[in-house]
């Protein structure tokens, strides 16, 4: 509250002080304005359209640029008048004088016809050209159109009678290159005759080697029968000491349906992604189009693609020990085991674990 009472005691004071230096200052500009006024005024001109202190130095101005163009004048003509006249052009034989005549256009046009004479009488004569078998020169009788159709009447004629020597050519090539046709036929006899013994020799040959190879083919199909049972029965004691449904049952016992989310094997795992699949330990790998999605059964050829993501430690899943030349690899969520050599599939577990 003292703090305004203080305020308002010196605005009291200072709004008064101010009002009377404004005045002050008002007063001293005036007679400035009316001294501005003055001198402009004494610069306008007068009435009369003259003013006062500029007007003679104007007319001294324009009396001293019309003198200096006078000189500049009178130089350029003391100038051209003392240069020298130019001298007259040689006459030449190639441009000739125009005529002097002064007359119409006749004695124009005369003038040119003697000129051309002239220049035809300076020319030396053309020599005749030869005469060749190629361009014979044409008949100089004069007539009338009748020699000249006694001439075409003349060319078809001979033109006839090339024409009939050509086709009576012709027909005499054609008989000397036609063969007799009963040489042809016994020409054929013999070649029949020739090829019959041949024909035989080449069936007993064909017989022969039928027998054999149907002999080889029963000997390689019983050796791949054989060796087919043998695979069957290491498959066979495979399947008996390695159970599908007791290794599900006992795999869900020893582990919880998440057990893969906290494993370092899916540790780069980030949900599906559609053409890829995710193999533990190996990551994401690109699936051709035609194998994704698919699922595979027994006996069937796993594609080479998924050959290469083998189960590192089929321990670790409870797996029977692979059979030798055998693996098991992962698919997808899927674990197969596979014939190395060839990709059959001898075993398979689908859904080994839910994504």
């Amino acid at each position: 509250m003292k703090r305004f009472i203080v305020a308002t005691a010196i605005a009291s004071l200072v709004v008064p002080i101010m009002a009377s230096a404004s005045e002050a200052f008002a007063q001293d500009r005036r007679p400035d304005r009316n001294s501005e006024m003055t001198r402009e005024q004494a610069r306008r001109p007068d009435s009369s359209g003259s003013t006062r202190g500029a007007a003679p130095q104007r007319q001294q101005r324009e009396e001293a640029r019309q003198e200096r163009r006078q000189e500049r004048r009178n130089d350029r003509q003391e100038r051209r008048e003392d240069r020298p006249a130019r001298p007259e052009r040689p006459q030449t034989d190639r441009t000739p004088p125009p005529p002097q005549t002064g007359g119409p256009r006749t004695d124009r046009r005369e003038d040119r016809r003697d000129r051309r004479e002239d220049r035809r009488g300076d020319r030396p004569n053309r020599p005749d050209r030869p005469q060749t078998d190629r361009r014979p020169t044409p008949p100089q009788t004069g007539g009338p159109r009748t020699d000249r159709r006694e001439d075409r009447r003349d060319r078809r004629e001979d033109r006839r009678d090339d024409r009939q020597d050509r086709r009576e050519d012709r027909r005499d090539w054609d008989r000397d290159r036609r063969p007799n046709p009963d040489a042809r036929r016994d020409d054929r006899r013999n070649d029949r005759s020739d090829r019959r013994p041949d024909r035989r020799d080449d069936r007993w040959d064909r017989r022969d080697d039928r027998r054999g190879d149907r002999w080889d083919r029963r000997d390689d199909r019983r050796d791949d029968r054989r060796e087919a049972r043998r695979d069957r029965r290491e498959y066979r004691e495979f399947r008996q000491r390695w159970n599908r449904d007791h290794w599900r049952r006992d795999w869900q016992r020893r582990q919880q349906a998440n057990w893969w989310r906290h494993h370092s094997w899916f540790g780069g795992y980030s949900g599906l992604r559609v053409g890829f699949y995710y193999a533990p330990s190996y990551g994401y790998y690109q699936v051709p189009r035609q194998h994704w999605g698919r699922r595979w059964s027994e006996g069937d050829y796993l594609p080479s693609v998924f050959w290469r993501y083998q189960v590192n430690d089929y321990r670790f899943y409870g797996l029977g020990y692979p059979p030798v030349g055998t693996r098991w690899v992962h698919v997808d969520n899927h674990i197969y085991l596979i014939d190395q050599y060839d990709g059959y599939i001898i075993e398979v577990i689908y859904d080994a674990w839910n994504w």
